[in-house]
């Protein structure tokens, strides 16, 4: 059991704020500072949020960002500095490098990535000389999110339909290696992280992260770290705050009205999503490594991240009123936050 209250925390902690521009809703609402300093304040207290990244979009900008929470057992208060496990939220920064991968002529989206570089795991299954960049993008592989019993299976016809897969994206991630003679994470510095100056934000842990990581939550309610990923995966192992990844979204922002620019490109929709537990009037789609939603108010794009020890996150924007949020907690409840803050964002209260 806790013993701490997340109100008096956001009191004591160090904070990290920064309001550079009016805080604006996705309908045009002008939320002040001390709003969204409200909001947080009720939400990480009753959603029991021991720690919380998060920045605000609109355009260009981060108009608001706070960092509130304790980092360990030892209640020491994170500040602007502290990092996350981003989770899922490494596939758009990797989908963002394959792409201009492809506009570099170095692989194709549609040629299938055997050709490239045969995968002993699957290869007693001759569905998988179907599998191609886009599928593992749009996650229609066939392949389950993770194998089981050290097993890689194909569930569908690659190509078919919707299903989500960690291991897709691990497959590509060896055929880009192969292709460039460079290691995922040295690919995503070279298209992403130093491109849009993104600084101390890692696929490979070490010495920086070790000492600025916040704990998870374990399942017993104590906190506690995953096992480091020395290796890099471009699923799942990103290192990075608010603030930094909120960099790569601004880009995103203003790639979306640019014609044929490498966003527009992972946008595109591909196939649609439907999911036994979705409510039926959701309209959703699998973009390129971004989910894209049709709304009253335009396109939203979006894409989570869950690992264990319950690292989660979240980002969205919307493509017409440029009105977004980055957020990273170790927090359990994720769905009912991101419910919450996406409302909060649309309508201010």
């Amino acid at each position: 059991m806790r013993k701490f209250n997340i109100c008096n925390l956001f009191i004591i902690a160090l904070i990290s704020q920064n309001i550079s521009a009016q805080i604006k809703t996705v309908r045009g609402v002008n939320v002040s500072g001390q709003e969204m300093d409200a909001f947080i304040r009720k939400e990480v207290d009753s959603l029991q949020i021991s720690a919380l990244s998060i920045a605000v979009i609109k355009g260009n900008k981060v108009v608001y960002s706070k960092a509130i929470g304790t980092k360990n057992t030892k209640q020491e208060p994170i500040d602007e500095n502290t990092i996350f496990e981003a989770a899922s939220m490494t596939k758009p920064m990797f989908s963002y490098t394959v792409l201009q991968l492809v506009k570099e002529g170095i692989l194709n989206l549609d040629t299938p990535l055997y050709q490239y570089f045969p995968y002993p795991d699957i290869a007693y299954d001759d569905r998988y000389k179907l599998i191609t960049a886009r599928m593992v993008l749009d996650h229609t592989t066939g392949f389950p999110n993770w194998r089981e019993n050290n097993k890689l299976t194909i569930n569908f016809t690659p190509g078919t339909k919707f299903g989500y897969s960690g291991e897709g994206y691990g497959y590509l991630a060896f055929v880009v290696e192969h292709l460039t003679g460079k290691t995922i994470d040295q690919l995503v510095e070279k298209y992403v992280m130093k491109p849009m100056s993104i600084k101390n934000s890692y696929l490979v842990f070490n010495d920086y992260i070790n000492k600025h990581l916040a704990d998870g939550i374990k399942d017993n309610n104590e906190r506690g770290r995953n096992e480091p990923y020395i290796k890099p995966h471009a699923a799942y192992s990103l290192y990075t705050e608010s603030k930094k990844y909120a960099k790569f979204i601004i880009e995103l922002i203003r790639e979306s009205y640019i014609l044929n620019s490498t966003f527009q490109s992972m946008v595109g929709s591909q196939v649609e999503i439907h999911e036994e537990d979705m409510d039926p009037n959701l309209k959703i789609n699998m973009g390129l490594g971004v989910y894209v939603q049709e709304t009253p108010y335009g396109l939203k794009y979006s894409h989570g991240g869950s690992n264990g020890n319950c690292y989660n996150s979240l980002f969205q924007f919307y493509k017409d009123s440029k009105v977004g949020f980055v957020y990273f907690i170790a927090g359990c409840k994720q769905g009912e936050f991101a419910k919450r803050l996406d409302q909060f964002m649309m309508i201010g209260k």
